[in-house]
């Protein structure tokens, strides 16, 4: 993308940059600045008094947002006028921002971010559950084969057999309550560290251009099929035409 600034006393039109009229060793038409995608060509216009970068005086060549650029002298001589080039360089990024609709390769990572929360999600939910039950299920399975081995005992009481299955079922029961509520509070945690988990990879999981936030519940499928940003005031497209 192309932007042109004239630069000058008596300069005029869209892009245009008006120096003050006190500025007199400045020329009506005195320079001028191409912007094309992000790199800066200024060219003084043959004008009286010249065009300085960094003290010196150039005819056309490129510069970037630290260079110091004076029409009309040096930097701090009377009648002369500095560039802001921030300013100037930030204006041009934002018309080209606002002009510019390709976002196509910027949604990769937009894409990239919904598979790895996913991912962080799935692992998320995998270590709390083995964390949560892995224990109690190793003790829930000791007085079930206590009882089992009473039972099988060839000399063993009847009675006792039926004792030791029945406390071996009854403690089992205990332990599954108990796993019970430790599942409740593991779903608790999950939904905890989801949501943190959703404030990281939000700033990658938004429109690159506008910043507006997609839910985690819409896939990226989603939004690439609409080809669109789904802000009716962005015209960011996901898919290159």
């Amino acid at each position: 993308m192309e932007i042109k600034i004239n630069i000058g006393r008596e300069v005029e039109g869209t892009g245009a940059l008006l120096v003050p009229s006190e500025c007199k060793k400045v020329s009506r038409r005195h320079a001028s600045l191409l912007w094309k995608d992000g790199a800066v060509t200024l060219e003084d216009n043959e004008s009286s008094n010249g065009t300085f970068v960094n003290g010196k005086r150039i005819a056309k060549t490129k510069i970037s947002e630290t260079d110091i650029v004076s029409l009309g002298g040096r930097e701090g001589e009377a009648e002369t006028y500095k560039l802001d080039l921030k300013k100037i360089f930030d204006s041009c990024r934002q018309a080209e921002k606002a002009q510019r609709t390709d976002y196509s390769r910027e949604f990769e990572d937009v894409k990239q971010a919904y598979v790895d929360y996913q991912a962080a999600v799935s692992q998320l939910k995998k270590g709390i559950a083995v964390k949560s039950q892995m224990p109690l299920r190793i003790i829930s399975f000791v007085p079930t084969l206590i009882g089992a081995v009473i039972a099988l005992l060839p000399d063993a009481d009847p009675n006792a057999r039926i004792v030791a299955i029945s406390v071996g079922g009854a403690i089992t029961g205990l332990i599954n309550i108990l796993m019970t509520g430790r599942n409740s509070n593991a779903n608790d945690q999950i939904a905890e560290e989801i949501t943190e988990l959703q404030i990281k990879y939000q700033p990658r999981y938004s429109c690159p251009k506008c910043g507006t936030k997609f839910p985690f519940t819409t896939h990226w499928k989603k939004l690439q099929a609409d080809g669109k940003c789904p802000n009716p005031k962005c015209n960011a497209l996901f898919v290159k035409k």
